[in-house]
């Protein structure tokens, strides 16, 4: 199978991740904190590592600011949910996931209203526009680093400039572009960063992070439950990271975590980066040249994550990711790719795009392939044949 739906999930996993994981679900069956003998012990041992490794991998001002989630959803309800209150107001923009889109949408229901920034595909937005959106209730910036339909990177700097100006709370999801586009969460002056583990950093699925600039910013705890502390006491514990860890951890996602931050450590983050922009860039270029595809999104030559969204005139996007498949073995992702708001403000609706993102598992001879096996789909649709 040829795999290209990177941005999804990275796949194949590198061998220490698997390792990692086979580890911990073979020979450390024990929760963390909640026991003195030795594999629970090693747990926590994991745990507390891993906690340092991702606040030094991404710029966290303090370890106890990195919470274990399932998923950057979970981070992103959460950060959401915990801070925002009836008569609050929020920025965020046209290219956002469903999980800012839908949280804010059902955070309407009670009573926080939402500004929308137009954002383009291609080139982004400027920085007034924000400016102008701003009222004096306006209580935070939501924004994701790069688009996971467009691969539209964000000026977080500039975003970061305008939020402290204006003493607002600025949230990033950097879903696609930990991993692959340094981050420094206390140099960018992120107050909430969120992001998955499965994606540039080549964890297992169901592994998520939410970090905090201030671990005791008083964000809403949103489960109870046990935690390994103070378990004589029935409210939660006040301190982060444990008010908000509550329940069994999960240890292996958080073992093949800590082994995916060092593969791409080991790899050189920039070099692994670049080498993708250059692959996606190949794919821009040689489906250019074929007549009758459409592109979308910024093209070579412009910083951006390794992510290029297509549509083949005379096919809906689902059935040229059917045909990919069925015929070429090439797995793609098609429709809207969890961002409605996205393919809204791109005009792409109501069938979305076929998205195709690249890792460093994707070789030469894929790209070649797909190419291929694109140019035969517009030849036969030119022909009537399909």
């Amino acid at each position: 199978m040829i795999y290209l739906d990177q941005a999804a999930t990275s796949w194949p996993k590198p061998a220490r991740v698997v390792e990692a994981v086979n580890y911990m679900i073979t020979n450390v069956s024990a929760n963390p904190g909640r026991g003195n003998y030795g594999s629970s012990l090693e747990a926590l041992n994991l745990v507390n590592c891993t906690r340092e490794k991702v606040a030094d991998f991404l710029g966290v001002p303090n370890r106890r600011g990195v919470v274990f989630t399932s998923s950057a959803t979970e981070a992103i309800n959460a950060v959401l949910l915990g801070t925002l209150k009836p008569g609050d107001h929020v920025i965020t923009s046209t290219l956002e996931h469903n999980a800012v889109a839908r949280t804010l949408f059902a955070l309407e229901k009670r009573g926080i209203s939402t500004t929308k920034i137009y954002r383009s595909p291609v080139s982004g937005c400027r920085l007034e526009r924000l400016e102008e959106a701003i009222r004096p209730n306006t209580k935070m910036i939501i924004w994701n680093h790069a688009s996971n339909v467009f691969g539209t990177l964000s000026d977080l700097d500039g975003l970061s400039r305008l939020a402290n100006a204006y003493q607002l709370k600025l949230m990033v999801d950097s879903a696609q572009t930990v991993g692959s586009v340094p981050i420094n969460m206390q140099d960018m002056g992120i107050d909430y960063l969120v992001c998955s583990g499965h994606k540039g950093l080549y964890g297992p699925q169901g592994i998520g992070l939410l970090m905090l600039k201030d671990p005791d910013c008083g964000l809403d705890v949103w489960k109870y439950g046990e935690t390994g502390d103070f378990s004589e006491q029935l409210p939660m514990p006040k301190k982060a990271p444990d008010c908000y860890e509550a329940g069994t951890p999960n240890l292996p996602g958080i073992a093949g975590l800590a082994e995916g931050i060092d593969f791409v450590i080991e790899q050189g983050q920039d070099k692994m980066f670049q080498s993708d922009l250059q692959k996606i860039e190949t794919i821009y270029e040689v489906l250019s040249d074929i007549d009758g595809v459409v592109l979308y999104g910024p093209p070579p030559g412009t910083l951006k994550v390794p992510i290029v969204s297509f549509n083949i005139i005379g096919m809906t996007a689902a059935k040229v990711g059917e045909e990919l498949f069925k015929r070429w073995d090439i797995s793609v992702r098609t429709g809207l790719q969890s961002a409605y708001w996205a393919h809204e403000a791109a005009g792409t609706l109501p069938y979305g795009t076929v998205r195709v993102s690249v890792s460093c598992y994707t070789g030469g001879q894929d790209i070649e392939e797909l190419a291929e096996a694109v140019a035969t789909l517009r030849y036969e649709i030119n022909k009537g044949k399909i």
